[in-house]
């Protein structure tokens, strides 16, 4: 996910969590100030008048009170609850303003002020994540779930997979989060948590703490975390090979019954349908998710006009995506460059769409038509997190070679290479689509040896179901086969794993 799409999802969170919250962040009502003849009664009344303009939607005089009021000695001698009603006033005053930077300091002293207020944490958690501090995003989000874990149940679960992924691999606060959430026995309500439990699990390991990965692992049920753990040596003491409960086959078709449960349940979710889709398509049933697109698509447009037939019909340009390379596993080629242009042009919020631009480029690459692909990528905008912007850098390197640009390929495969670490199977898929076989193997050496990119680099070398190669993708093809079958490479892999066969297909790419 890049960064656009990560900020409209939090943005969107910015709504109390508890029935007695204000229904706008930014409007909250004016406390009743209860006299206390031991403060100035003027500075409780210029607090009550800042708060009520901020209630009026009076943001900057609001900001320019509460900049001068809360500064003063005075502001201190108030009580609990009459600085956090005034600090939670001025920090919606200070996001209406978009200053973020004040907004989060402002929701951080009300925090201090009552540590009880579990909305506080909620929207300084968001604040922070915008700001692009992950970290203290974090550290606000697990207070919330370690206090208030009965509340888990009204966030975005977007928010919560987003988080974790913006969080460094092996950080001691990614491990913190996903075992508090762990703890609180969250599950989620519209798609699948087994990646969130093998982040948890591959920590317990390599930590030794055998007994707790026992009991994590009882929580992974989806196909692709099942691969990860039969092809990864590190997890042999826990799969039963044999067994249905780590059959990945028998583990597609659960997981589409699972959702499709869940989606029955969920009249008005898209998200939990584009899920399903997702699971489709892993599990090799195109026809039946492009049967289910068909059907979303009927509802939509049979929506009266205000009435959208979805609570969150943001999701459409993601229906459409899937159902893009739904029509591409079937041949149906222009139909499904048809329909991922349809979805790169739904905004995303209000946002440019970068997802679907950066997945129509990827499509015009395998079609080899370069000069689509770059101009799709002139549609992103410079607003991209850095896994964005290797694909988009692949992407430009893809156009590069298929026009004999040689500058262009060195300018593309220097800043795929200083920027590995934004997404290393990115460089390493990059390396072979340039034919540097020698430089891929050594990668993907590297990437074997290392604990944190080893899960990643062994599900990338199985044998899963593929569709025949676009032309633009031919070459990449076989240069993927002729690494994975060097000497050099089998002989890391058969250090720290295995390579199998699945009759799934990795996720729901085009491929």
């Amino acid at each position: 996910m890049h960064g656009a799409v990560l900020r409209v999802a939090f943005g969107g969170l910015m709504l109390g969590l508890c029935a007695t919250a204000p229904a706008d962040a930014g409007q909250t009502p004016a406390p009743a100030i209860v006299a206390d003849e031991a403060e100035s009664r003027f500075f409780r009344q210029r607090i009550a008048d800042a708060v009520a303009l901020a209630h009026n939607q009076h943001y900057a005089s609001a900001d320019r009170a509460f900049g001068e009021l809360i500064a003063q000695p005075e502001f201190a001698r108030l009580n609990a609850a009459q600085r956090l009603q005034a600090l939670t006033a001025a920090a919606a005053s200070a996001v209406k303003l978009n200053d973020l930077p004040r907004a989060a300091g402002l929701y951080r002293q009300a925090n201090a002020a009552d540590p009880n207020d579990p909305d506080g944490w909620y929207r300084l958690s968001a604040i922070e994540f915008n700001l692009h501090r992950h970290d203290e995003s974090a550290r606000a989000f697990i207070h919330l779930v370690e206090y208030w874990p009965e509340l888990l149940p009204n966030i975005d679960e977007q928010m919560i997979f987003q988080l974790v992924n913006r969080l460094d691999r092996e950080s001691e606060t990614r491990f913190g989060l996903v075992r508090a959430l762990y703890d609180a026995n969250w599950h989620s309500l519209t798609g699948d948590d087994g990646e969130l439990w093998f982040v948890l699990l591959e920590r317990h390991v390599e930590r030794g703490e055998h007994e707790a990965a026992r009991g994590v692992v009882r929580r992974i049920a989806d196909p692709l975390s099942l691969v990860r753990l039969r092809s990864d040596k590190r997890f042999d003491f826990l799969v039963e090979a044999d067994s249905w409960a780590f059959n990945v086959e028998h583990a597609a078709i659960g997981m589409v019954e699972s959702l499709r449960e869940k989606a029955d349940a969920t009249p008005r979710g898209l998200e939990i349908r584009v899920q399903l889709i997702s699971a489709m398509l892993v599990a090799g049933m195109h026809r039946e998710a492009l049967a289910l697109t068909e059907q979303i698509a009927a509802r939509i447009a049979e929506a009266p006009d205000g009435q959208p037939a979805f609570d969150d019909i943001r999701q459409q340009s993601w229906v459409l995506n899937q159902r893009a390379i739904a029509l591409r596993r079937l041949g149906r080629i222009d139909e499904a460059v048809a329909e991922m242009t349809r979805a790169s042009r739904l905004t995303e919020d209000g946002l440019p769409n970068v997802s679907q631009s950066l997945n129509l480029a990827t499509l015009y690459c395998g079609l080899d038509r370069p000069d689509d692909s770059l101009a799709e990528l002139q549609r992103t905008g410079p607003d991209l997190a850095g896994y964005g912007r290797m694909v988009m850098q692949a992407n430009k390197l893809c156009a590069a070679l298929a026009k004999r640009d040689r500058d262009g390929v060195a300018a593309a495969l220097h800043y795929l290479r200083e920027h590995r670490k934004d997404g290393p199977l990115v460089y390493l898929e990059s390396l072979l689509r340039a034919q540097r076989i020698d430089d891929a193997a050594r990668l993907a050496a590297e990437l074997l040896a290392s604990t944190a990119d080893r899960a990643d680099a062994l599900e990338w070398m199985q044998q899963f179901q593929t569709m025949e190669a676009l032309p633009g993708d031919v070459a990449y093809r076989q240069a993927r086969e002729t690494m994975l079958a060097r000497a050099d490479v089998q002989a890391a892999v058969a250090e720290v794993g295995r390579i199998g066969r699945y009759q799934v297909y990795m996720g729901s790419g085009t491929e």
